[in-house]
């Protein structure tokens, strides 16, 4: 048993050069311990933290029109999460699906050191899948995988470069 994804090896070209503009230019939050967020678009509340509006960087815009076209939606939002380098993670959670505009889920678009996202089936602890995310990659996560499946990044002792993850979201507007 495996989580039902949408991955895309090679959703985007430049990815290098946008981890870069990305690292430079962007202001990061640096509340938590372990990585670094910025978000853009809509205001999202995240992990207890309030990100107001915040306009798309143009580089965005490919990304946005890329996935709108492979999804059918356009996301609103994009919660950037850096990870310095291996040392770095993010425990197994699901993404809330409430806030949500429903069916449309969750976009990652990988930047940097490749890491393993790895996955936990809620009612089986036992059953787990991991996918590779490299630089340059697109992982879509729909509904049913947040209902179903936990998903987090483990700690990388052989990583030592930055991994931007930029997930994608279409938050319903209150």
């Amino acid at each position: 048993m495996t989580p039902d994804l949408l991955y895309i090896p090679d959703f985007i070209d430049d990815h290098v050069t946008l981890l870069d503009a990305l690292i430079e230019g962007v202001e990061w939050d640096e509340r938590m311990r372990a990585r670094k967020t910025a978000s853009f678009g809509v205001p999202y509340n995240y992990s207890g933290m309030t990100y107001p509006t915040a306009a798309f960087p143009a580089r965005f815009v490919p990304i946005l029109d890329a996935l709108e076209a492979t999804l059918g939606f356009r996301p609103n939002n994009c919660l950037l999460n850096l990870y310095p380098d291996g040392k770095s993670r993010m425990g197994f959670h699901y993404d809330s699906i409430e806030e949500l505009v429903p069916g449309t889920g969750v976009a990652i678009v990988s930047l940097g050191a490749q890491r393993v996202l790895e996955y936990q089936l809620i009612t089986d602890r036992s059953v787990t899948y991991a996918r590779p995310l490299p630089s340059g990659s697109m992982l879509y996560m729909d509904d049913d995988v947040q209902r179903s499946w936990l998903h987090g990044i483990p700690k990388a002792a052989d990583v030592d470069s930055p991994r931007i993850s930029c997930t994608f979201r279409c938050l319903r507007r209150v």
